[in-house]
């Protein structure tokens, strides 16, 4: 019965016709890199997100985050709290410019970093603390900002889950001293692979800008132009992270339909609650309404709480034999062979959610009847495995 369904996807971007025209057009106009289109995305985004601070795009997530560092200075000997709780490019970066990844826990209701825990472990070194908006929501912006001030430390937001997320009626993006966007093709919005940085200090901002483009006063499609000219200086040994034209073409049309695909994921996530709330015995369910924010709902986490008879690995594989394709947030850093041999630290809420949570399809290509399939699928494995409903 299963076999002849189709096959639910874990995600699928959202591209129409309007998206391809875009991108089209991007072609057709000859800038293929760096060119107009990107510098109309930055400003497609900062008048989208509403943003005080100036856009920088490039060309992934990871990208932003490793020119954030870059940007603030921070380096060898230097110290950057971040949660193990992410994906692997959050801390990577880290590495990569020789400072020091310090491991903190999360808060279980809302799987982002512990405050508390951040406040112990600032010191000399501390140079920054790296937010990450697990799935969509945010933690007590508010109290984390105001304690990076106090403590002269930056306030970097990984934002890759959370475009579309407002914390007290403002998009994230105006909190921190830079925020990183992604635009992975799994993201709210895709550009295929792109990201973008918004940045408080204009001084900041431009080094950043000439980091993101091999450290040279004038980009290609600046020389090239009929008013360039040939002439380039670098200024400093940068790498080669812009953002190209065709990826922005797409980018503006994304960003056009940001609110619109965000709604769209929160139905699914409503419809997911209220056909799960059945199993909130054994089930812990991600909350709908929250105080003061806007969930971008990257994400629609689940956690299998220990009452229920069956383990989170069994429910991805009966699941992905029944056609439906889950995945898991995050495997955490510090448990992965290289973090593990380098850093022994224990992380109790971390390592106990990880073994019971999975995220469900949740995209605005997703259909209302498929939704409804997933729910079904999953009650009907959990009284396959003695749950009592």
């Amino acid at each position: 019965m299963h076999q002849n369904r189709k096959y639910i996807p874990f995600a699928k971007p959202d591209i129409d016709s309007e998206d391809i025209k875009l991108v089209v057009r991007a072609m057709e106009s000859g800038w293929l890199s760096k060119g107009p289109k990107v510098i109309e995305f930055e400003e497609k985004l900062k008048a989208t997100l509403c943003l005080e601070n100036n856009v920088v795009a490039c060309n992934s997530g990871t990208a932003a985050l490793h020119l954030a560092l870059l940007g603030l200075g921070i380096g060898n000997g230097d110290e950057v709290i971040v949660p193990s709780f992410t994906f692997c490019s959050t801390v990577n970066v880290i590495k990569h410019v020789e400072a020091t990844p310090i491991f903190v826990d999360i808060v279980e209701d809302t799987l982002c970093m512990d405050i508390e825990e951040v406040k112990k472990k600032i010191n000399k070194k501390t140079k920054a603390v790296i937010m990450v908006h697990f799935g969509g929501r945010t933690h007590d912006l508010s109290k984390l900002s105001d304690l990076c001030r106090e403590n002269e430390i930056y306030l970097i937001e990984d934002a890759a889950h959370a475009l579309g997320t407002k914390y007290k009626n403002k998009y994230i993006g105006n909190h921190g001293d830079i925020i990183c966007y992604s635009f992975y093709a799994t993201k709210n919005i895709t550009t295929g692979e792109g990201g973008a940085l918004s940045i408080r200090n204009s001084e900041i901002e431009e080094k950043i800008r000439l980091l993101s483009w091999h450290g040279i006063t004038k980009s290609a499609w600046n020389r090239y132009d009929a008013k360039g000219t040939w002439k380039y200086d670098v200024v400093l040994p940068g790498f080669k992270y812009n953002m190209s034209d065709i990826q922005a073409g797409l980018g503006l049309n994304q960003l056009f339909k940001m609110e619109e695909m965000r709604k769209k994921r929160e139905k699914i996530a409503q419809i997911y609650t209220e056909n799960l709330l059945c199993a909130s015995e054994l089930l812990v369910l991600p909350e709908n309404k929250i105080d003061d924010q806007q969930h971008s709902w990257h994400l629609y986490p689940i956690r299998i709480k220990e009452s229920n008879l069956v383990t989170r690995d069994e429910l991805i594989e009966e699941l992905k034999n029944r056609m439906v394709g889950t995945s898991v947030h995050f495997i955490p850093v510090h448990m992965h062979p290289y973090y593990k041999t380098k850093y022994d630290v224990s992380l109790p809420i971390t390592e106990k959610v990880y073994v019971s949570i999975v995220s469900l399809p949740i995209y605005s290509q997703l259909a209302t009847e498929d939704v409804y399939i997933i729910c079904s699928e999953i009650i009907d494995i959990i009284k396959n495995h003695g749950g009592r409903l």
